[in-house]
């Protein structure tokens, strides 16, 4: 048996920096990093608090009914909200069906007395008119006017110039009117009344004549 070899031959002798050297096969030792002047050492590392998950609440029965109430005064408003919008919705549009209604009527009676067609245009007045003035008799008035003032050639409503009664039952309308004989136009005014059927029919004209003037005193 060999006996133990001189210092400096046996491993376990080596220094550590030859270990090191030998393990990076360098032959050099490795640069060991360097704490940097004033910084604090560290022993153990710094100690993360734990934050605790919070806890649910449970509401109380007094919160609940005041939550329940709440929703039901949201409730309430809005379904008063709606009835109110389509109250008024409904007299919206009632009240422009029924304006279109009479200005149907209004446009239809021009339109017949500038062809001419008294009988389409008779038609279009109300019984208060009728039940004192015949079909012939309104017949023989619009043309004494053709006669006197020449037919008529064109109407057009002044801007403006339709009205409303309150309970939209009652509406006027004013046409500056055209005839062939006339160097000017003049203004006629129609007012229509609605019926119980809600049809709308003339109930008036100016001065009882369809013309400028009545032709008994104007035109001799």
């Amino acid at each position: 048996m060999q006996g133990r070899q001189g210092k400096g031959y046996d491993p376990w002798d080596r220094s550590s920096r030859e270990l090191l050297a030998s393990t990076n096969g360098s032959g050099k030792q490795r640069a060991i990093p360097q704490r940097p002047p004033r910084m604090a050492r560290v022993d153990h590392p710094p100690q993360t608090p734990r934050v605790s998950r919070p806890q649910r609440q449970n509401r109380s029965p007094k919160s609940r009914r005041r939550r329940l109430l709440i929703l039901a005064l949201v409730f309430v408003t809005c379904g008063l909200l709606a009835g109110v919008l389509g109250y008024g919705l409904v007299k919206y549009f009632a009240a422009i069906g029924s304006s279109a209604g009479a200005a149907n009527t209004t446009a239809d009676f021009m339109l017949a007395l500038k062809n001419q067609n008294y009988d389409q245009a008779y038609n279009d007045l109300d019984a208060s008119i009728t039940i004192s003035l015949n079909k012939d008799a309104f017949k023989q008035m619009a043309q004494a006017d053709d006669q006197c003032y020449g037919p008529v050639t064109d109407f057009n409503e002044k801007a403006g110039s339709a009205t409303t009664s309150a309970d939209n039952n009652i509406q006027s309308y004013t046409y500056d009117v055209t005839r062939s004989k006339s160097p000017k136009t003049y203004p006629l005014t129609l007012t229509l009344q609605k019926d119980p059927n809600g049809n709308w029919n003339i109930t008036k004209y100016d001065n009882d004549d369809l013309g400028p003037a009545p032709p008994s005193t104007s035109c001799k």
